[in-house]
């Protein structure tokens, strides 16, 4: 039977260039203000943009799946990469890394009724010089407080004032250039539930940030049913301005037996149909 404590044995490291797949599996970091796509009161899509000379405008939609009025403004936020997030950028990063002071929003403003979505433009900025190579800041969404009942403690209710930020990056990029990324240190850890996840490090190269997912696949040496897909972590940003990106993806189980474990970083959004590296395990139970 399995043991829950199985190790992993390298077996395979190899990088695969796009020119060199025939295809891909099918299969998204967020700020400090928001780790996922969507809050309770208000959603923003999607993820993540890319601004270049030949795409000088994109379009973000926010969405207000609550039963309130949402007021909000849209502004700028220069975060920098670190290897689980992001951490606000100093004075000093600023200058080499963020992209708004080339960048339009239009509107700043909305008021949005419930179920009510707004688009909002992001576009180059008229006579922008943009400098070489990829920069990037956030698209930060925020709401003014507003009153929400949260308990019937009379009958005007108790009350709370509630405040919501979101954000994504939008890169901005000028030049050639490719993307590169390796798969580096990996290993499976357990949560709080004692299920097993898979810890990756993401590192990045070349002059363009990366982005995908990361997919992992396990084959069984007894059984006879080949690879099968034991989790998918989306949204996986190698940033150049971190050394490395840690990742970690659930599996949902609490042993595995002996076979072999496959981690693939898929390419995703530009880089669709890219592999940019894929390490296989062997998983072997202790002695």
């Amino acid at each position: 039977m399995i043991n829950p404590d199985a190790i992993l044995n390298p077996v395979t490291n190899c990088i695969l260039a796009a020119a060199n797949m025939k295809k891909a599996l099918l299969g998204p970091l967020m700020s400090l203000l928001a780790l996922q796509n969507a809050s309770a009161d208000m959603m923003l899509s999607p993820l993540r943009q890319v601004i270049t000379p030949e795409t000088p405008a994109v379009i973000f939609d926010i969405s207000n799946p609550s039963d309130r009025m949402l007021d909000g403004r849209v502004s700028w936020i220069d975060l920098t990469a670190t290897e689980t997030g992001y951490a606000p950028a100093t004075i000093n990063e600023r200058p080499n890394l963020s992209a708004a002071p080339y960048l339009v929003i239009s509107p700043a403003q909305f008021t949005l009724e419930p179920g009510g979505h707004v688009q909002i433009a992001v576009r180059l900025a008229a006579g922008a010089m943009i400098p070489e190579g990829e920069r990037r800041s956030h698209f930060l969404v925020e709401t003014a407080a507003a009153r929400t009942p949260i308990r019937k403690a009379s009958n005007s209710g108790l009350q709370v004032d509630i405040g919501l930020g979101v954000s994504a990056p939008v890169i901005l990029r000028n030049g050639g250039g490719s993307a590169k990324a390796e798969i580096g240190e990996t290993k499976l850890v357990r949560d709080k539930n004692g299920l097993l996840s898979l810890e990756t490090s993401i590192i990045p190269g070349g002059v363009r940030s990366s982005y995908g997912r990361i997919a992992v696949f396990f084959e069984a040496y007894d059984s006879g049913e080949g690879k099968r897909l034991l989790g998918v972590r989306e949204n996986v940003a190698g940033f150049l301005d971190a050394p490395l990106r840690k990742v970690e993806t659930p599996l949902g189980f609490g042993s595995l037996e002996a076979g072999e474990l496959t981690v693939r970083y898929e390419g995703a959004a530009e880089y669709d149909g890219r592999v940019f590296d894929m390490r296989s395990f062997e998983i072997a139970p202790p002695e």
